[in-house]
Protein backbone atom coordinates (compact mmCIF):
# COMPACT_ATOMS: atom_id res chain seq x y z
CA UNK A 1 0.00 0.00 0.00
CA UNK A 2 1.30 3.36 -0.69
CA UNK A 3 0.49 5.60 2.13
CA UNK A 4 0.67 9.64 2.23
CA UNK A 5 3.03 11.63 4.38
CA UNK A 6 2.50 14.68 6.24
CA UNK A 7 3.46 17.15 8.24
CA UNK A 8 1.96 19.97 10.70
CA UNK A 9 1.89 21.87 13.50
CA UNK A 10 -1.49 22.73 14.91
CA UNK A 11 -0.02 25.93 16.56
CA UNK A 12 2.43 26.88 13.50
CA UNK A 13 5.22 26.30 15.67
CA UNK A 14 7.35 22.96 15.89
CA UNK A 15 8.39 21.29 12.46
CA UNK A 16 8.69 24.99 10.76
CA UNK A 17 4.70 25.68 10.58
CA UNK A 18 4.08 22.84 8.75
CA UNK A 19 0.21 22.13 9.31
CA UNK A 20 0.34 25.67 7.93
CA UNK A 21 1.95 24.43 4.71
CA UNK A 22 -0.06 21.72 4.37
CA UNK A 23 -3.37 23.60 4.72
CA UNK A 24 -1.60 26.32 2.24
CA UNK A 25 -1.35 23.15 0.14
CA UNK A 26 -4.87 22.42 0.80
CA UNK A 27 -6.30 25.24 0.11
CA UNK A 28 -4.88 26.15 -2.98
CA UNK A 29 -6.07 22.76 -4.29
CA UNK A 30 -9.52 23.72 -3.93
CA UNK A 31 -9.50 27.35 -3.34
CA UNK A 32 -11.55 27.48 -0.03
CA UNK A 33 -13.91 24.99 -2.16
CA UNK A 34 -15.53 21.27 -1.66
CA UNK A 35 -12.67 19.79 -2.19
CA UNK A 36 -15.46 16.68 -3.19
CA UNK A 37 -16.38 18.82 -5.74
CA UNK A 38 -13.06 19.68 -7.85
CA UNK A 39 -13.05 18.96 -10.94
CA UNK A 40 -9.76 18.19 -13.53
CA UNK A 41 -9.88 21.13 -15.46
CA UNK A 42 -9.46 23.09 -11.77
CA UNK A 43 -5.48 21.98 -12.46
CA UNK A 44 -4.54 25.04 -14.15
CA UNK A 45 -6.16 27.01 -11.65
CA UNK A 46 -3.75 25.80 -8.82
CA UNK A 47 -0.76 26.28 -11.62
CA UNK A 48 -1.72 30.04 -11.65
CA UNK A 49 -2.41 30.24 -8.07
CA UNK A 50 1.34 29.21 -7.70
CA UNK A 51 2.64 31.62 -10.17
CA UNK A 52 0.57 34.19 -8.77
CA UNK A 53 2.15 33.88 -5.27
CA UNK A 54 5.58 33.80 -6.55
CA UNK A 55 4.76 37.12 -8.23
CA UNK A 56 3.18 38.41 -5.34
CA UNK A 57 5.30 37.26 -2.62
CA UNK A 58 2.39 35.73 -1.19
CA UNK A 59 1.57 32.45 0.03
CA UNK A 60 4.28 29.77 1.36
CA UNK A 61 7.02 29.41 -0.89
CA UNK A 62 7.61 25.69 0.67
CA UNK A 63 4.07 24.87 -0.42
CA UNK A 64 4.67 26.17 -4.16
CA UNK A 65 7.81 23.49 -4.61
CA UNK A 66 5.96 21.07 -2.94
CA UNK A 67 3.36 21.67 -5.93
CA UNK A 68 6.15 22.27 -8.52
CA UNK A 69 8.38 19.57 -7.79
CA UNK A 70 9.09 16.50 -10.50
CA UNK A 71 8.47 13.87 -7.10
CA UNK A 72 5.50 12.35 -7.06
CA UNK A 73 4.11 13.04 -3.57
CA UNK A 74 0.89 13.37 -1.76
CA UNK A 75 -0.15 14.27 1.96
CA UNK A 76 -2.75 12.13 4.12
CA UNK A 77 -4.95 12.83 7.25
CA UNK A 78 -4.71 9.76 10.00
CA UNK A 79 -7.17 11.96 11.56
CA UNK A 80 -9.68 11.29 8.82
CA UNK A 81 -11.94 7.74 8.43
CA UNK A 82 -9.22 5.48 6.91
CA UNK A 83 -6.02 8.05 6.15
CA UNK A 84 -7.04 9.41 2.96
CA UNK A 85 -5.31 11.16 0.47
CA UNK A 86 -5.84 15.27 1.28
CA UNK A 87 -3.49 16.37 -1.24
CA UNK A 88 -1.61 15.35 -4.48
CA UNK A 89 0.82 17.34 -6.72
CA UNK A 90 0.91 17.05 -10.31
CA UNK A 91 3.70 14.90 -10.27
CA UNK A 92 1.80 11.96 -8.79
CA UNK A 93 -1.08 12.26 -11.20
CA UNK A 94 1.29 12.06 -13.68
CA UNK A 95 2.41 9.08 -12.56
CA UNK A 96 -0.55 7.49 -11.78
CA UNK A 97 -2.49 8.06 -14.53
CA UNK A 98 -5.42 9.56 -11.85
CA UNK A 99 -7.10 12.79 -11.84
CA UNK A 100 -7.29 15.03 -8.57
CA UNK A 101 -10.29 14.67 -8.21
CA UNK A 102 -9.99 10.53 -8.48
CA UNK A 103 -7.76 10.10 -5.61
CA UNK A 104 -8.62 12.75 -3.22
CA UNK A 105 -10.45 11.68 -0.07
CA UNK A 106 -9.00 7.52 -0.78
CA UNK A 107 -6.47 5.31 1.15
CA UNK A 108 -3.50 4.42 -0.93
CA UNK A 109 -4.59 1.03 -1.30
CA UNK A 110 -5.97 1.55 -4.78
CA UNK A 111 -2.96 1.63 -6.25
CA UNK A 112 -2.57 -2.01 -5.30
CA UNK A 113 -2.59 -4.81 -7.47
CA UNK A 114 -1.78 -8.90 -8.00
CA UNK A 115 1.85 -7.98 -8.15
CA UNK A 116 2.14 -6.13 -5.07
CA UNK A 117 3.62 -7.94 -2.05
CA UNK A 118 1.70 -8.55 0.43
CA UNK A 119 4.49 -9.04 2.88
CA UNK A 120 5.98 -5.59 2.43
CA UNK A 121 2.47 -3.85 2.45
CA UNK A 122 1.99 -5.61 5.77
CA UNK A 123 5.32 -3.97 6.56
CA UNK A 124 4.32 -0.20 5.50
CA UNK A 125 0.78 -0.73 7.54
CA UNK A 126 2.75 -1.41 10.29
CA UNK A 127 5.24 1.37 9.86
CA UNK A 128 2.04 3.59 9.90
CA UNK A 129 0.58 2.17 12.92
CA UNK A 130 3.68 2.90 14.57
CA UNK A 131 3.57 6.17 12.98
CA UNK A 132 7.17 5.59 11.82
CA UNK A 133 9.21 6.07 9.06
CA UNK A 134 9.27 3.60 6.49
CA UNK A 135 10.56 3.08 2.42
CA UNK A 136 10.01 0.32 0.58
CA UNK A 137 9.93 -0.87 -3.22
CA UNK A 138 6.75 -2.18 -4.21
CA UNK A 139 4.67 -3.23 -7.73
CA UNK A 140 2.07 -0.25 -8.21
CA UNK A 141 -0.80 -0.13 -10.84
CA UNK A 142 -1.37 3.32 -12.94
CA UNK A 143 -4.95 3.79 -13.53
CA UNK A 144 -4.45 2.10 -16.97
CA UNK A 145 -3.88 -1.35 -15.39
CA UNK A 146 -0.05 -0.92 -16.51
CA UNK A 147 2.40 -1.70 -13.37
CA UNK A 148 5.43 0.68 -12.31
CA UNK A 149 8.08 0.07 -9.62
CA UNK A 150 7.66 2.37 -6.95
CA UNK A 151 10.20 3.27 -4.38
CA UNK A 152 8.02 5.14 -1.56
CA UNK A 153 9.31 6.83 1.31
CA UNK A 154 6.44 7.42 3.94
CA UNK A 155 6.84 10.20 7.32
CA UNK A 156 4.60 10.80 9.82
CA UNK A 157 4.58 14.69 11.30
CA UNK A 158 4.07 15.33 14.54
CA UNK A 159 3.02 18.55 16.36
CA UNK A 160 5.12 19.97 19.39
CA UNK A 161 3.35 17.95 21.92
CA UNK A 162 3.60 14.16 19.57
CA UNK A 163 0.05 14.58 18.33
CA UNK A 164 0.40 12.85 14.50
CA UNK A 165 -1.01 15.50 12.15
CA UNK A 166 -0.12 14.21 8.55
CA UNK A 167 2.23 11.54 6.63
CA UNK A 168 3.85 12.78 3.51
CA UNK A 169 5.05 9.91 1.25
CA UNK A 170 7.05 10.63 -1.92
CA UNK A 171 6.94 8.05 -4.53
CA UNK A 172 9.57 7.48 -7.47
CA UNK A 173 9.18 5.43 -10.49
CA UNK A 174 12.64 2.84 -10.68
CA UNK A 175 10.66 0.33 -13.12
CA UNK A 176 14.03 1.00 -15.66
CA UNK A 177 16.05 -0.08 -12.74
CA UNK A 178 14.26 -3.17 -11.98
CA UNK A 179 14.10 -3.55 -15.69
CA UNK A 180 17.54 -3.43 -16.49
CA UNK A 181 18.47 -6.22 -13.70
CA UNK A 182 15.88 -8.12 -14.88
CA UNK A 183 17.55 -7.89 -18.40
CA UNK A 184 21.01 -8.62 -16.60
CA UNK A 185 19.58 -11.52 -14.89
CA UNK A 186 18.22 -13.20 -17.91
CA UNK A 187 21.80 -12.40 -19.91
CA UNK A 188 23.08 -14.54 -17.07
CA UNK A 189 20.79 -17.14 -17.31
CA UNK A 190 21.44 -17.52 -21.41
CA UNK A 191 25.17 -17.32 -20.58
CA UNK A 192 25.49 -19.62 -17.99
CA UNK A 193 23.41 -22.11 -20.73
CA UNK A 194 25.52 -21.34 -23.13
CA UNK A 195 28.40 -21.89 -20.99
CA UNK A 196 27.01 -25.62 -19.71
CA UNK A 197 26.64 -26.61 -23.36
CA UNK A 198 29.97 -25.54 -24.32
CA UNK A 199 31.45 -27.89 -21.86
CA UNK A 200 29.30 -30.47 -22.74
CA UNK A 201 30.47 -30.09 -26.18
CA UNK A 202 33.85 -29.73 -24.78
CA UNK A 203 33.83 -33.07 -23.06
CA UNK A 204 32.72 -34.65 -26.05
CA UNK A 205 35.36 -33.01 -28.20
CA UNK A 206 37.92 -34.21 -25.68
CA UNK A 207 36.70 -37.68 -25.74
CA UNK A 208 36.35 -38.06 -29.08
CA UNK A 209 40.55 -36.77 -29.62
CA UNK A 210 41.41 -39.59 -26.45
CA UNK A 211 39.82 -42.01 -28.65
CA UNK A 212 40.95 -41.20 -31.69
CA UNK A 213 44.44 -40.95 -29.80
CA UNK A 214 43.82 -44.61 -28.15
CA UNK A 215 43.26 -45.77 -31.86
CA UNK A 216 46.62 -44.19 -32.88
CA UNK A 217 48.30 -45.91 -30.19
CA UNK A 218 47.32 -49.24 -30.98
CA UNK A 219 47.98 -48.84 -34.53
CA UNK A 220 51.27 -48.06 -33.75
CA UNK A 221 51.93 -50.73 -31.57
CA UNK A 222 50.74 -53.10 -34.28
CA UNK A 223 53.03 -51.56 -36.89
CA UNK A 224 56.78 -53.11 -37.00
CA UNK A 225 58.00 -50.29 -39.06
CA UNK A 226 60.24 -47.34 -36.89
CA UNK A 227 59.17 -44.86 -39.48
CA UNK A 228 55.45 -45.77 -39.35
CA UNK A 229 55.49 -46.19 -35.64
CA UNK A 230 57.11 -42.60 -35.11
CA UNK A 231 55.05 -40.91 -37.53
CA UNK A 232 52.23 -41.96 -35.76
CA UNK A 233 53.82 -41.10 -32.51
CA UNK A 234 53.62 -37.55 -33.77
CA UNK A 235 50.13 -37.87 -34.95
CA UNK A 236 49.53 -39.16 -31.07
CA UNK A 237 51.16 -36.12 -29.69
CA UNK A 238 49.27 -32.95 -31.75
CA UNK A 239 46.25 -35.01 -31.06
CA UNK A 240 46.97 -34.50 -27.01
CA UNK A 241 48.18 -30.89 -27.37
CA UNK A 242 45.10 -30.42 -28.97
CA UNK A 243 43.38 -32.38 -26.46
CA UNK A 244 45.05 -30.00 -23.71
CA UNK A 245 42.56 -27.19 -24.79
CA UNK A 246 38.98 -29.25 -23.51
CA UNK A 247 40.92 -30.28 -20.43
CA UNK A 248 41.12 -26.51 -19.66
CA UNK A 249 37.45 -24.97 -18.48
CA UNK A 250 35.62 -24.53 -21.85
CA UNK A 251 35.43 -20.52 -22.63
CA UNK A 252 31.67 -19.64 -22.49
CA UNK A 253 32.67 -17.15 -25.31
CA UNK A 254 35.89 -15.07 -27.13
CA UNK A 255 35.76 -12.66 -24.20
CA UNK A 256 37.04 -15.00 -21.97
CA UNK A 257 39.45 -17.63 -23.48
CA UNK A 258 42.51 -19.78 -22.27
CA UNK A 259 45.35 -19.40 -20.18
CA UNK A 260 48.36 -19.75 -22.62
CA UNK A 261 50.86 -19.94 -19.31
CA UNK A 262 48.61 -22.97 -17.73
CA UNK A 263 48.14 -24.52 -21.80
CA UNK A 264 52.04 -24.25 -22.10
CA UNK A 265 52.76 -25.87 -18.94
CA UNK A 266 50.05 -28.93 -19.31
CA UNK A 267 51.50 -29.52 -23.11
CA UNK A 268 54.96 -29.50 -21.90
CA UNK A 269 54.04 -31.76 -18.80
CA UNK A 270 52.21 -34.47 -21.15
CA UNK A 271 54.57 -34.83 -23.55
CA UNK A 272 57.77 -34.89 -21.42
CA UNK A 273 55.69 -37.85 -19.75
CA UNK A 274 54.50 -39.85 -22.64
CA UNK A 275 58.39 -39.59 -24.11
CA UNK A 276 59.06 -41.98 -20.75
CA UNK A 277 62.10 -39.89 -20.15
CA UNK A 278 62.19 -39.36 -16.56
CA UNK A 279 65.41 -37.79 -16.69
CA UNK A 280 64.29 -34.61 -18.64
CA UNK A 281 63.47 -31.99 -16.37
CA UNK A 282 61.32 -29.17 -17.20
CA UNK A 283 61.55 -25.30 -16.03
CA UNK A 284 59.11 -22.56 -16.37
CA UNK A 285 58.71 -18.96 -16.42
CA UNK A 286 55.24 -18.36 -17.62
CA UNK A 287 53.53 -14.51 -17.54
CA UNK A 288 50.11 -15.23 -17.20
CA UNK A 289 48.14 -14.23 -20.79
CA UNK A 290 44.32 -14.97 -21.47
CA UNK A 291 44.21 -15.78 -25.48
CA UNK A 292 41.17 -16.24 -27.52
CA UNK A 293 40.05 -19.67 -28.26
CA UNK A 294 40.44 -19.02 -32.22
CA UNK A 295 44.05 -18.77 -31.00
CA UNK A 296 44.50 -21.51 -28.43
CA UNK A 297 44.57 -24.10 -31.18
CA UNK A 298 47.40 -23.15 -33.66
CA UNK A 299 49.38 -21.86 -30.15
CA UNK A 300 48.76 -25.76 -28.46
CA UNK A 301 50.41 -26.97 -31.66
CA UNK A 302 53.06 -24.98 -32.37
CA UNK A 303 54.41 -25.74 -28.53
CA UNK A 304 54.00 -29.46 -29.11
CA UNK A 305 56.01 -29.48 -32.08
CA UNK A 306 58.77 -27.47 -30.01
CA UNK A 307 58.91 -29.64 -26.92
CA UNK A 308 58.09 -32.85 -29.11
CA UNK A 309 61.11 -31.66 -31.23
CA UNK A 310 63.91 -31.16 -28.36
CA UNK A 311 62.77 -34.21 -26.67
CA UNK A 312 64.26 -36.36 -29.72
CA UNK A 313 66.67 -34.77 -30.71
CA UNK A 314 68.04 -32.55 -27.63
CA UNK A 315 68.78 -34.97 -25.23
CA UNK A 316 69.55 -38.27 -27.36
CA UNK A 317 71.63 -40.21 -24.99
CA UNK A 318 71.63 -37.65 -21.76
CA UNK A 319 69.53 -36.20 -19.36
CA UNK A 320 68.39 -32.20 -19.58
CA UNK A 321 66.42 -29.72 -18.73
CA UNK A 322 63.43 -28.07 -21.17
CA UNK A 323 63.06 -24.48 -20.20
CA UNK A 324 59.57 -22.66 -21.73
CA UNK A 325 58.56 -18.99 -21.12
CA UNK A 326 55.94 -16.95 -22.11
CA UNK A 327 56.64 -13.45 -21.95
CA UNK A 328 55.09 -9.73 -23.01
CA UNK A 329 57.99 -7.92 -24.69
CA UNK A 330 56.15 -4.70 -25.50
CA UNK A 331 53.17 -4.92 -28.44
CA UNK A 332 54.25 -8.65 -29.04
CA UNK A 333 53.68 -11.69 -27.14
CA UNK A 334 56.73 -14.48 -27.05
CA UNK A 335 56.65 -18.01 -26.55
CA UNK A 336 59.84 -19.52 -26.06
CA UNK A 337 61.27 -23.32 -25.99
CA UNK A 338 64.64 -24.08 -24.50
CA UNK A 339 66.48 -26.31 -24.22
CA UNK A 340 70.81 -27.41 -22.80
CA UNK A 341 71.05 -30.08 -25.43
CA UNK A 342 73.39 -30.79 -27.95
CA UNK A 343 72.99 -27.53 -29.69
CA UNK A 344 71.18 -26.94 -32.76
CA UNK A 345 70.31 -29.72 -35.34
CA UNK A 346 68.83 -29.81 -38.61
CA UNK A 347 67.25 -33.09 -38.70
CA UNK A 348 63.72 -31.48 -39.02
CA UNK A 349 64.90 -28.64 -41.60
CA UNK A 350 62.17 -29.64 -44.53
CA UNK A 351 59.66 -31.62 -42.18
CA UNK A 352 56.41 -32.17 -41.85
CA UNK A 353 56.76 -30.50 -38.63
CA UNK A 354 58.63 -27.75 -39.44
CA UNK A 355 56.09 -26.82 -42.19
CA UNK A 356 53.03 -27.10 -39.69
CA UNK A 357 54.51 -25.00 -37.29
CA UNK A 358 54.93 -22.07 -39.86
CA UNK A 359 51.88 -22.39 -41.16
CA UNK A 360 50.11 -22.55 -37.82
CA UNK A 361 52.53 -19.29 -36.73
CA UNK A 362 51.00 -17.35 -39.59
CA UNK A 363 47.78 -18.27 -39.25
CA UNK A 364 47.65 -16.25 -36.03
CA UNK A 365 49.67 -13.59 -37.51
CA UNK A 366 53.18 -14.68 -36.07
CA UNK A 367 56.78 -15.83 -37.18
CA UNK A 368 58.87 -18.48 -35.14
CA UNK A 369 62.64 -18.99 -35.50
CA UNK A 370 65.31 -20.90 -34.21
CA UNK A 371 68.52 -19.78 -32.32
CA UNK A 372 71.13 -20.98 -30.47
CA UNK A 373 71.53 -20.79 -26.62
CA UNK A 374 74.41 -19.67 -25.15
CA UNK A 375 75.92 -21.41 -23.62
CA UNK A 376 74.50 -24.80 -25.29
CA UNK A 377 71.40 -26.01 -26.77
CA UNK A 378 68.43 -24.73 -28.67
CA UNK A 379 66.06 -22.11 -28.35
CA UNK A 380 62.87 -21.97 -30.31
CA UNK A 381 61.00 -18.86 -30.79
CA UNK A 382 57.69 -17.87 -31.46
CA UNK A 383 56.43 -14.03 -31.70
CA UNK A 384 53.47 -12.68 -31.61
CA UNK A 385 51.29 -9.55 -31.79
CA UNK A 386 49.46 -9.75 -28.71
CA UNK A 387 46.44 -7.60 -28.35
CA UNK A 388 44.61 -9.50 -31.68
CA UNK A 389 45.22 -12.81 -30.05
CA UNK A 390 43.93 -11.61 -26.23
CA UNK A 391 41.11 -12.56 -24.40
Amino acid sequence: MVTAVGFGDRKGKGNGGVERVCCELVRGDVNGGDRERMEAGDDWQLTERIRASARSGKGDPFAAAVRATRMAMIITDPRRLDNPIIYANDAFLRLTGYTRLEVTGRNCRFLQGPETDLDTVARIRAAIRSEQDVSAELVNYRKDGSTFHNALFISPVHDEDGTLLFFFASQLDVSERHALAAERDRTRTALDANALLLGEIGRRAGNDLQMISAMLTLQSSNSRDPAVRAALAEAIGRVEALGALYRQPVPADESEGHDLADLVREIAVTRVEASGRDDIALAFDLAPYRIRPRAAGPLALVVNEAVSNAIRHAFPSRAGTLTLRVVREGEDLIVTVEDDGVGLSTTADGSFGTTLTDVLSRQVGGTSRVRPRDPAGTAVEFRFPAEPIRA
